[in-house]
């Protein structure tokens, strides 16, 4: 058979699937060239309410970020084609992303490797060190560019934080959010831990650097090039540091990128 035979007999079954599924008050997902039918009238969980079945501490028990993600995202739940999260530890915020967005590609990295895990769950896993550009930059030779949303929950360290943002943003769509987690490490009256290093005078902080650019329209950043410095500062549209009051302290930022 040859190829613009083969062609034309899946355009003909994708046409009939749909015809199908509009007859049969059904809508059709594709999701890695599987299709899918789904019930119009189906009213699809929210994350607060899948935190049932993944309990990550992004959930009301934990720093209660999914409340802030719950309005964020709603309206891309259809949309979103790249979702990237740095951090895979269990990697149930994956699965969550997974379901939840069903015509993603969902990314995570980690420094430990999770490819056996995440056999045949779709997810697409890559050992890298985010503080580590050599690192990121193989991952984008892998995966490609263009994400939606960029989500940091990984080691929470002070250059961690700063040179996945530096480094990633512009490898964020134009419209996209990049989303730093756990900022709280800031802090550390509450998280004194030497691994988030902090300076004495907090003034290497990522909390400190968003307070900054909110203050003087300026990012500055020892762990950051002025090229990314400059190219960041120049293409946030808006910032948005949001505090919960939970046990942690805990802290976000959702930074959206200009069109």
């Amino acid at each position: 058979m040859n190829t613009i035979l083969t062609k034309s007999i899946v355009v003909l079954l994708l046409t009939l699937m749909s015809d199908y599924a509009s007859a049969q008050n059904t809508g059709v997902i594709y999701k890695d060239s599987v299709a899918y039918y789904l019930d119009t009238n189906y009213i699809w969980p929210s994350l607060s309410e899948m935190c049932e079945k993944y309990p990550t501490d992004k959930c009301p028990s934990g720093h209660n970020f999914i409340e802030k993600y719950d309005d964020l995202f709603a309206p891309m739940r259809d949309t979103m084609d790249k979702f990237f999260e740095i951090g895979i530890l269990n990697g149930v915020s994956h699965l969550m992303w997974d379901e939840y967005f069903p015509n993603a590609k969902i990314y995570g990295i980690d420094i430990r490797d999770y490819s056996q895990k995440s056999k045949g769950s779709g997810i697409e896993t890559f050992v890298a060190d985010q503080s580590n550009r050599d690192d990121l930059q193989a991952f984008i030779n892998t995966h490609g560019s263009g994400f939606d949303v960029i989500l940091d929950d990984g080691g929470h360290a002070m250059d961690h934080q700063q040179v996945s943002f530096g480094f990633l943003f512009k490898h964020l769509n134009p419209g996209g959010y990049y989303i730093i987690e756990d900022v709280h490490t800031s802090l550390p009256r509450y998280y004194p831990d030497p691994a988030f290093k902090v300076n004495k005078d907090g003034s290497n902080t990522t909390l400190f650097m968003l307070e900054h650019f909110i203050r003087n329209f300026e990012i500055v950043s020892q762990y950051m090039t002025v090229e990314e410095m400059t190219y960041i500062q120049e293409n946030i549209e808006t910032m948005d540091i949001s505090y919960r009051i939970t046990r942690h302290h805990s802290i976000m930022c959702v930074i959206k990128k200009k069109m």
